[in-house]
């Protein structure tokens, strides 16, 4: 198939641009014809001839809908591709971006969420009579392939974050951990991630208000996720909104469980409470629960730990989440 995928802007180096690049290079490797581009060229790319074309998000699918290409006679069928949970694409500051998303939202012929949580959302938001969901996958490195081997022995409870920022929620995290800094000395956080915001200004004062200077380590950017996932005993993972926790999907191949909170929107999907991880209710006590659940029980994290592994190589693998989307292109342009 001659398929277009359009992004906006694929220079930000954010999750969404991984993904789609991702994307498009699966596809590309299975055979197909694939065009990647920018906004510049969309004026120009609209002209050629597709058998689809998949729009990467809200911006995305209102620049389409703008050029008028969906009243063009014989245009090719569009599924749009959302990387966030559907109620992080309107805010209320924007009324009229948030009325050009909801009607560009009903042109599409597919529209495709991450979590099976997010189909009902949706239709609530903007409702669509065809909405399916598919997953992202992770392309980091395979733990048997890394020179360090996972430190079983690890008293270190990983945060792997792009930055310090209020909906990631690190302060969950650092006031939970502060219930259990005495009673656990042996035990760390790392915390990764930008840490030149203000929320991580205002979570390094949280810290030092704490006491917990030398046991909460603001890492910052780094390169080597797998040295930090090989070293973790598990990932604590307090986030209020995601499009996906790919995060999440990263430790569980280092077969590291998880502790998610309740609010995060599809946290389900991808952490089977008592079974892959923990989730949690909102609050600093459960949190700090939850995280004492498994600081407690070092066989409950490696069977969590092997589960979560089993779990999102069955659902979230490369190969299965490229076959559904062949399966949904091969529906729309039959």
């Amino acid at each position: 198939m001659k398929i277009a995928v359009y992004k906006d802007n694929l220079s930000t180096g954010r999750g969404a641009d991984r993904a789609v690049k991702n994307f498009a290079a699966g596809l590309a490797e299975r055979g197909h014809d694939i065009s990647l581009f920018e906004k510049s060229e969309l004026p120009k790319r609209l002209d050629e001839r597709w058998d689809a074309i998949v729009a990467t998000g809200s911006n995305e699918i209102v620049d389409i809908a703008r050029s008028g290409y969906f009243t063009r006679e014989g245009h090719a069928p569009v599924a749009l591709q959302l990387h966030l949970a559907p109620r992080g694409f309107f805010k209320w500051k924007h009324p009229l971006r948030n009325r050009a998303i909801r009607r560009a939202f009903d042109l599409p012929d597919v529209v495709q969420v991450l979590c099976k949580s997010y189909e009902a959302e949706f239709s609530r938001l903007a409702p669509h009579p065809k909405v399916v969901t598919i997953g992202n996958y992770t392309e980091i490195a395979d733990p048997k392939e890394i020179a360090t081997p996972q430190d079983k022995g690890s008293t270190t409870i990983l945060y792997p974050a792009a930055a310090l920022t209020k909906v990631k929620n690190q302060k969950l995290l650092i006031s939970a951990f502060a219930r259990l800094a005495r009673d656990f000395p042996e035990w760390n956080i790392r915390l990764l991630g930008r840490d030149d915001t203000r929320y991580a200004a205002e979570c390094k004062r949280l810290v030092a208000r704490l006491g917990l200077e030398g046991r909460v380590t603001f890492v910052g950017f780094t390169k080597d996720l797998p040295s930090e996932y090989s070293h973790a005993a598990f990932v604590a993972f307090p986030s209020t909104l995601e499009g996906f926790p790919l995060a999440i999907l990263e430790a569980a191949k280092f077969s590291l469980a998880a502790v998610g909170q309740i609010t995060l929107p599809g946290i389900s999907d991808i952490i089977r409470s008592g079974e892959t991880g923990v989730v949690t209710n909102a609050s600093t006590a459960a949190y700090a629960e939850g995280l004492r659940s498994l600081i407690t029980n070092a066989s409950l994290r490696q069977e969590m730990g092997g589960k979560a592994r089993c779990h999102c190589e069955k659902t979230y693998s490369r190969n299965a989440i490229l076959d559904q989307w062949e399966d949904l292109l091969a529906k729309l342009t039959a």
